[in-house]
């Protein structure tokens, strides 16, 4: 699953200025004068600067002190990018309505929706189960993450598969799949 075209020209909308002011703000990336789309900005240069921003999302209240005439609607979805969760997954299988993701450090169970593509074109030809690092984040009643997601070129044996797909089953079955934050 994908946000529909609006809903993902809205995340970049927003997404890009709180870039842009953390870049700024932090000097991170001196060469970078000014972020506004998404296809000029190359991802290393864009995770180093969302690296400072989910460090210390405290920038996202200073971001919106300054942005007053950011429409209500708009500061409350920023605002709850600050309940992001960073860290390692195993992306253990891809649904119609997003991927399973499963948190390395406490296992909860995440279903995690593309912005433009799916997680399944993203990974094309890489074998499940898959391990990324990864910053999720809510985004109208969904989870998605911030587009700037690592893979691991790493072999899952038959008995961690098998350990992860009765995670997932078992989350299944008892409702315990986050499919919001």
């Amino acid at each position: 699953m994908t946000l529909s075209p609006e809903d993902a020209q809205l995340f970049y909308h927003l997404w890009l200025p709180l870039l842009d002011f953390t870049n700024r703000k932090y000097h991170i990336n001196p060469r970078l004068k000014k972020i506004t789309k998404a296809s000029e900005l190359h991802p290393a240069d864009a995770k180093e600067i969302a690296n400072k921003l989910w460090e210390n999302v405290t920038i996202i209240d200073a971001y919106l002190k300054g942005a007053p005439d950011l429409p209500k609607e708009h500061q409350a979805i920023i605002r709850g990018w600050k309940r992001r969760i960073y860290g390692r997954f195993i992306v253990e299988r891809h649904l119609k309505k997003g991927s399973i993701f499963i948190s390395v450090e406490n296992e909860k169970i995440y279903q995690v929706s593309g912005i433009i593509s799916t997680w399944e074109e993203m990974f094309s030809g890489l074998p499940l189960p898959l391990l990324v690092d990864a910053v999720l984040i809510p985004f109208l009643g969904v989870i998605i993450s911030d587009g700037l997601v690592a893979s691991y070129n790493l072999v899952i044996g038959k008995n961690m598969r098998q350990s992860f797909k009765e995670l997932y089953m078992a989350a299944k079955k008892g409702g315990r799949i986050h499919r919001s934050l």
